[in-house]
């Protein structure tokens, strides 16, 4: 029995972190097994030590997450200009740059994640839909 699984899972940005490793090396062992497997990034890139099987693009890439939750003109710009700040390279370049973030920071942000459509980073979950349509996987697996 074939089926498609999209694996979303939260990216590094740019740091070695277990969850990525588990994440792709899981995602790596099921694709040799033959079922066909998205590993999706969020917010940053996949870092790992060993063959990167995740997917090319990222989504709710975190400088258009951090921008749209900031200012609304963010919220109504094309998907093609998003997609020049959710490059990997990119994402990976500033995760390295970027100082921790205080609790204080990230509370509303999270939140605002939480509100999904009704709230500030719709547009992402929007892409996000978009993509999952044309993949039609038979198992969506958050983690």
């Amino acid at each position: 029995m074939s089926f498609r699984l999209a694996y979303i899972a939260a990216g590094a940005a740019g740091m070695y972190c277990g969850s990525c490793i588990h994440d792709n090396t899981l995602a790596r062992a099921l694709i040799r097994r033959g079922i066909d497997v998205a590993l999706v990034p969020t917010y940053t890139p996949i870092r790992t030590d060993e063959e990167d099987v995740s997917e090319d693009r990222v989504f709710f890439g975190g400088i258009n997450v951090y921008l749209q939750h900031k200012s609304a003109l963010f919220r109504h710009t094309p998907w093609l200009f998003d997609r020049l700040l959710d490059r990997p390279g990119l994402l990976n370049r500033l995760g390295k740059l970027s100082s921790s973030t205080s609790p204080e920071d990230l509370g509303g942000l999270t939140v605002s994640m939480l509100e999904g459509k009704a709230g500030p980073q719709a547009k992402e979950l929007d892409k996000l839909i978009h993509w999952l349509r044309e993949f039609r996987p038979d198992i969506v697996q958050l983690t």
